[in-house]
């Protein structure tokens, strides 16, 4: 008899439900849109209750598709949910919302991490945690809360993620699982919460707030009567603890241990591999991996493939007012493969790697620059900033292979690209929902489906096409080079113009 997963993967701009077959198959998904409030500069919201019905929409849509697709009622196993990490999304104590969420874009609380780097807060933390904290960091909203709303801090009752605020509509229980846990108030190396943690950023009072921790693929709770009637799934269906969605896309690309970097070319660029030894460095976040004595370290910043989206949005509505836009990018694309430019592209629109509000920036054009030259410029900064973040994590190299996601790995010129820039081989899973199959693996532990990670990871990855680095590495290892040369100039420039 077929068994079936489901997996809701919530992310900054879409929740999006896809039901699986048990080797990893895509059946089916629905999603829908979560809009973002961008009232208050700096502030990057959303209405929690919104964000719930368009993931029981999600799931109910998946789940009609599914029916469609197999000509048959479809009822999963288990159900598990990933979401963006970092931000805040807080109950008060009757387990209401307490006002809008903040997402991981949100950048309110920089001043104040600019004063914890300033008196030592940011290096103790790092030493203590495994990370800097930086403006979406759960501690720094807490703490500009505390600051700044105190009688909102006063009424907090849970703080939860993204996943987890969904994961108690489904079940009603108050919870998180091990590598959310890790965000901000853990001990990196007992992997536990932390009072000295929390005194640290002065939220000591907040301890009673803390979520209980799950493993990833145990029982967090089953559907309620509500719930079931919003999204159709039976009432009582287990739900899995899931997974933060970096972690999650990278199980999902079939990246469970220490061998192979998993990286995701998204909103975000994320980066990360998991270890098995607790190590810290100012170039990553070290956070719990997927059991006891992991470790994931990744290496991040909102610093990806939504530079495209702004370059297309902004140069190319041409393009998108075709019935085939990327081919005709493309044909630019092609069109000045033998004519390579030294224009930089700095993809800093949203935030960069570094601690400092730095801003974005094309460096170096000139008048005989066309759409193409700008275009592949934006696709090598994008790789540039990867290989920054992959350099942190693993300065040695002695990680050979790196397995990418995000839509722009979809796209063979990019992925070549990614192998030329990182000077790697890079494997691009046939899967295009790495993080909702991620955490349809916690599901599927979680009803025993599967006896452990190992035995998921063999029975869902299914072929990569790979891309090994070619004759353009030597060029874009020296694009590299100046990048960050100008990278470094550029901050000079705005800390003398009193902008840092």
């Amino acid at each position: 008899m077929t068994q079936y997963l489901l997996g809701l993967d919530s992310g900054l701009t879409v929740t999006k439900a896809v039901v699986f077959r048990t080797d990893g198959t895509v059946v089916a998904q629905g999603k829908c849109s979560v809009p973002r409030i961008e009232d208050v500069a700096h502030h990057v919201e959303r209405d929690m209750a919104q964000h719930w019905e368009a993931s029981a929409r999600a799931i109910r849509a998946a789940l009609e598709a599914a029916a469609q697709a197999e000509g048959k009622g479809v009822t999963p196993a288990a159900v598990a949910i990933a979401g963006h990490g970092d931000g805040l999304y807080l109950l008060d104590r009757a387990g209401a919302p307490l006002g809008p969420a903040a997402t991981s874009l949100d950048s309110r609380a920089q001043k104040l991490v600019e004063g914890w780097d300033a008196d030592g807060t940011t290096d103790r933390a790092l030493a203590l945690c495994g990370q800097q904290p930086f403006p979406a960091s759960p501690s720094a909203l807490l703490a500009h809360i505390r600051d700044n709303d105190p009688g909102r801090y006063a009424r907090i009752g849970a703080i939860l993620s993204c996943k987890d605020w969904l994961r108690y509509c489904l079940t009603g229980d108050i919870g998180t699982d091990f590598t959310e846990a890790s965000v901000a108030f853990t001990d990196m190396r007992s992997q536990s919460y932390s009072t000295e943690a929390l005194a640290l950023f002065g939220l000591g009072d907040l301890s009673g707030a803390l979520p209980p921790v799950h493993l990833p693929g145990a029982v967090a709770g089953h559907v309620t009567r509500e719930a079931a009637a919003a999204t159709g799934l039976p009432m009582g269906l287990p739900v899995a603890a899931g997974l933060h969605d970096v972690v999650a896309c990278a199980v999902g690309s079939g990246v469970t241990g220490p061998d192979v970097l998993a990286l995701v070319a998204g909103t975000y660029s994320i980066n990360e591999t998991f270890r098995t030894a607790p190590r810290s460095g100012p170039g990553w976040l070290t956070r719990n991996g997927l059991m006891p004595g992991q470790w994931n370290c990744m290496s991040i910043s909102p610093a990806s493939s939504a530079n495209l989206d702004w370059f297309v949005q902004q140069a190319a509505r041409d393009a998108l007012a075709t019935e085939d836009p990327f081919s005709m990018l493309q044909q630019e694309l092609d069109a000045v493969e033998q004519d390579p430019s030294d224009i930089l592209y700095l993809p800093y629109l949203f935030g960069s790697p570094y601690r400092s509000d730095m801003a974005g920036a094309f460096l170096g054009l000139r008048g005989w620059h066309g759409r193409g030259h700008m275009l592949r410029a934006v696709a090598e900064g994008i790789a540039f900033n990867h290989r920054q973040h992959v350099d942190a994590l693993d300065p040695e190299r002695r990680i050979a292979s790196v397995r990418l996601t995000g839509g722009s790995s979809r796209n063979p010129y990019f992925a070549q690209m990614m192998a030329d820039t990182l000077e790697r081989r890079v494997e691009v899973p046939t899967t295009l929902e790495a993080g909702a199959l991620g955490v349809a693996i916690c599901a599927g532990l979680a009803c025993g489906i599967y006896a452990d990670w190992e035995e998921a990871r063999a029975r869902t990855t299914g072929p990569l096409k790979s891309y090994e680095p070619g004759d353009a590495a030597v060029r874009l290892r020296q694009g590299y080079a100046r990048y960050r040369d100008a990278a470094a100039v550029l901050i000079d420039l705005q800390t003398r113009a009193g902008r840092i």
